[in-house]
């Protein structure tokens, strides 16, 4: 059976005096080993049930949902127990780093190393003279990150790592303007010789900041990719009072957006039109080739919702209007992560996005449980938060009509929004989220 909820409960499994049982996480594809962490009865249940990764945190004592933060999770392709049933290996699927330093995995401390021993096995080099540099810079940043927390004497990574963050944002610096002089004078030999040297400060300054490679090679992919599906156009956006010397920055824009992008973008303040347009680039790559049920694009749905926050309840903080257009990206693109949207947009955004994302739909959860913790997440957040949520339904219910659903879905649809969203905005004396309890209402005293 392919759906972990449908297993069985598996028999043997032999805990420790604690209640604890080892597991090794292994990356399915490659073999790599991840991590070693602890399970209890009910992260092993949780584990099996949602087919996800679930510790036990002996630390916090709680149950540690892997990546559910960050959003580097690890899928269950595989359990295998041991002979003695003492000793778990999890195959996994990973969603990112399985190590909080950004390393791919947690054994980056090399004690001894045999190099006649690796030399027979080692494996063929991996083909194209990228891929070669991809694992060497992989390797650089590797012994970087042992070098930072061994800080062995007489190495100048330690020398860097013992200075701080502001020298080694100054030798950065330093390598840069080098490397520009290297360019000017013509001198190839000079300039690959920089260029190296600012590259290995660049690997310091990663270690220092816990960036790993796969949080360049997703930002870098995200940029390449070409976006947008049927119908849109490819357009550049200048930030108005923007200098001619800014960049451009490039919008695949779905039918039907442009003029309510223009709408939202005159009504406010010059200074957010950056932000905006490159929340629209997230947006508008999550929901390309998406369609509303009422046959429209779906990216024309986050712009109504932040439109109706500015123009009826005068949202129209940086906060506010970015969570607006992003609040349906987690749950429709999981290739994004909540820390994907705090780099770009900081916590406040990220922290609001997922208050307003039904998580289940990416952690596996059972619907029912998945639904009852996405509540109470909406109960406790801010009130802006919940008028983005009440926003969202408005428009929803605006548009049920033209959507073809059935009279029954309908009036489930109103029952369950009298019953869950109502109740966010009883007590509240928020003139935002009053306004857009006021809207909702009036949405559900029309006739279906």
């Amino acid at each position: 059976m392919s759906d972990p909820t449908e297993r069985e409960p598996l028999r043997g499994v032999k805990w420790d005096d604690k209640g604890l049982l080892p597991c090794v996480l292994q990356d399915a594809a490659t073999g790599e080993i991840l991590t070693l962490a602890y399970m209890n009865a009910e992260a092993f249940a949780e584990t099996m049930r949602s087919g996800q990764i679930v510790f036990w945190s002996r630390s916090r004592k709680e149950l540690w949902r892997k990546g559910e933060t960050s959003g580097n999770t690890m899928r269950v392709a595989e359990l295998k127990l041991d002979c003695d049933g003492d000793a778990l290996v999890a195959r996994v699927v990973p969603a990112g780093p399985a190590c909080h330093t950004g390393e791919s995995d947690c054994f980056f401390n090399t004690i001894l190393q045999d190099e006649a021993a690796l030399k027979q096995t080692a494996q063929p080099e991996a083909g194209g003279w990228g891929a070669r540099l991809g694992a060497l810079l992989e390797d650089v940043r590797t012994l970087l990150q042992a070098r930072r927390q061994q800080l062995p004497e007489g190495s100048y990574s330690t020398y860097l790592f013992k200075a701080g963050l502001d020298k080694i944002l100054k030798k950065v610096g330093e390598e840069a303007t080098e490397t520009v002089i290297a360019a000017k004078n013509a001198d190839k030999a000079a300039l690959v010789g920089e260029m190296c040297d600012l590259l290995y400060h660049l690997l310091v300054l990663m270690v220092e900041r816990e960036v790993s490679l796969e949080d360049l090679r997703r930002q870098m992919q995200d940029r390449h990719v070409k976006k947008g599906g049927t119908g849109g156009t490819s357009v550049s956006v200048r930030r108005a009072g923007s200098e001619e010397h800014e960049p451009e920055l490039k919008i695949s824009r779905p039918a039907g957006c442009q003029e309510l992008e223009e709408r939202l973008l005159r009504q406010l303040d010059p200074s957010l039109a950056r932000d905006v347009t490159r929340a629209l680039e997230l947006m508008y790559r999550a929901h390309a080739g998406q369609t509303r049920d009422e046959g429209v694009p779906y990216a024309t749905h986050p712009l109504h919702v932040a439109l109706l926050g500015v123009e009826e309840c005068k949202m129209r903080g940086r906060d506010e209007v970015l969570a607006a257009l992003l609040h349906d990206v987690l749950e429709d693109h999981m290739e994004t992560t909540p820390q994907d949207i705090e780099k770009l947009f900081g916590a406040p955004v990220a922290e609001a996005v997922v208050l307003l994302t039904k998580m289940y739909k990416r952690d596996g959860s059972p619907k029912e449980m998945g639904l009852r913790r996405y509540y109470e997440g909406l109960r406790g957040a801010p009130a802006w938060v919940k008028a983005v949520k009440i926003l969202d339904r408005v428009h929803n219910l605006r548009t049920l009509p033209k959507s073809g659903r059935g009279a029954e879905h309908v009036a489930q649809y109103r029952k369950a929004t009298r019953e869950n969203l109502l109740p966010l905005c009883a007590t509240s004396t928020d003139s935002r989220l009053l306004k857009a309890a006021e809207l909702l209402l009036i949405e559900l005293q029309r006739r279906a």
